[in-house]
C-alpha cells in the first residue's frame, strides 16, 4: 500500500503454476503481477508460451525483483544460478531482436521474458512478452519491468521436471 507501481519499492513477481515444466498439456502457465501502472491497483497477468517452463525447470518456483538498478539489466538463469548482466547493449531493441542477441550470448534454446521499447519508457501499458509470441498484456507490468531498467529474465535448463510420480503423469 502506498508504493509507486514505477518506484523502486513496487515488487515484480514472475511465478509459473505448480504444473509448469512438467509434461503434461496446457499446463505451461505463467502468473506475472506487481502493482499495476495501469490501474493503481494489485495487477496481474498470465501468459503461457515456453518461458515458465524453462524458468521452473531451472530450478526456481517464483522470482521476486525489488529495487531498481542504475542501468539497464537482465537476469540470467541456468540450472539454479543466477547471474545479473548488462543489458545496456539491447536496451532499445525491440523483443525480436532482442531475443535473438540474448541467445546468441547465452544459448540458442534459452527462453525469455522481456520488454520491448514500450516498457522501457514505462508505456503504463506495455506488455511482458514470453517470447515473440506470448504476452502477460494486462495492467502494464512491462512498464513495471521497465521502471526496474529490467530488459529481461533469461532461462534455460538443461534437467527436466519428472514431478513425484512420473508414471502418473505419463499417463
Amino acid at each position: 500500500k502506498g508504493a509507486d507501481p514505477l518506484g523502486p519499492e513496487n515488487k515484480l513477481v514472475f511465478a509459473p503454476g505448480v504444473l509448469t515444466g512438467l509434461a503434461i498439456s496446457g499446463a505451461a502457465r505463467m502468473a506475472v503481477g506487481a502493482k499495476s501502472p495501469l490501474t493503481g491497483g494489485f495487477g496481474a497477468a498470465e501468459v503461457g508460451g515456453y518461458f515458465g517452463s524453462e524458468f521452473k525447470q531451472a530450478g526456481f518456483d517464483a522470482l521476486i525483483v525489488e529495487g531498481v538498478s542504475p542501468k539497464p539489466v537482465y537476469l540470467w538463469i541456468k540450472d539454479g544460478q543466477v547471474e545479473i548482466r548488462d543489458a545496456s547493449h539491447l536496451w532499445g531493441k525491440t523483443t525480436k531482436e532482442t531475443l535473438e542477441a540474448l541467445r546468441e550470448e547465452s544459448d540458442r534454446r534459452a527462453q525469455a521474458a522481456m520488454i520491448g521499447p514500450g516498457g522501457e519508457n514505462m508505456v503504463r501499458y506495455a506488455c511482458v512478452m514470453d517470447g515473440l509470441k506470448d504476452a502477460a498484456g494486462r495492467t502494464g507490468l512491462g512498464a513495471v519491468m521497465g521502471s526496474k531498467r529490467l530488459k529481461a529474465v533469461v532461462a534455460r535448463a538443461t534437467n527436466r521436471l519428472e514431478g513425484v510420480n512420473p508414471e502418473k503423469v505419463r499417463e
